[in-house]
């Protein structure tokens, strides 16, 4: 399962946006975790601890909304498989056992639309920081490596279905060479902003150590 981005415009590709209001939450609460030294009133003077602490605060914060951007992609269906564009996954349709909607997943009250694979795992190959995590909880609490709230998704979550099951049943073909060069090329733009990001929390907590050892 390789991570993908499509930009195919043919009329066998269903794209399905994802907008959650409190999506972008966790970039802000992030912003005021990470800034929360000097919001409260440390100074601000131009020393080695202020840039470090900039330069973490600056990576950590676009990582978290570039993640949110592609979380607002939501669903790519396209011929060859279905692609989750948050952590930008792509599952070929051969991978692809159900996709459903859950309306009792571990008391969290909205029903999702779940992928069912037949082996979730697999969806965790080659996967990096962030992506692993957030795949690796999802397959535990919904049952798949894909999850998202259905009222969330700007088409029904029926019409996916659909439309996912009209194309499990299609002949399997061969990757698109244009759609897979497109997947190469997200999956090192995926893991090059995971690398910031990461490179962001460390310069964050060298920061608050620096002041120790100078």
């Amino acid at each position: 399962m390789d991570p993908a981005r499509i930009d195919d415009p043919s009329e066998n590709v269903l794209r399905v946006n994802y907008r959650d209001p409190a999506q972008w939450l966790g970039t802000l609460l992030l912003l005021v975790i990470v800034g929360s030294p000097f919001l409260l009133g440390a100074s601000f003077a131009l020393d080695v601890r202020t840039i470090v602490w900039l330069i973490g605060l600056v990576l950590a914060v676009v990582s978290g909304a570039v993640i949110e951007l592609r979380s607002a992609r939501g669903l790519t269906l396209d011929a060859d498989g279905i692609t989750w564009h948050r952590v930008e996954l792509f599952i070929p349709w051969s991978r692809v056992t159900e996709v459903d909607v859950d309306t009792n997943v571990k008391g969290k009250g909205k029903p999702y639309l779940v992928v069912r694979t037949t082996e979730p795992a697999e969806a965790l190959r080659g996967q990096r920081g962030i992506a692993k995590f957030i795949i690796k909880g999802t397959t535990r609490l919904y049952g798949g490596p894909i999850a998202v709230k259905a009222h969330f998704l700007t088409v029904p979550a029926e019409s996916v279905i659909a439309a996912a099951a009209d194309r499990m049943q299609q002949d399997t073909r061969p990757d698109d060479h244009a759609r897979q060069a497109e997947r190469v090329r997200a999956r090192k733009v995926a893991d090059f902003w995971a690398y910031a990001g990461f490179a962001g929390y460390v310069a964050w907590l060298a920061a608050l150590v620096l002041p120790t050892l100078i």
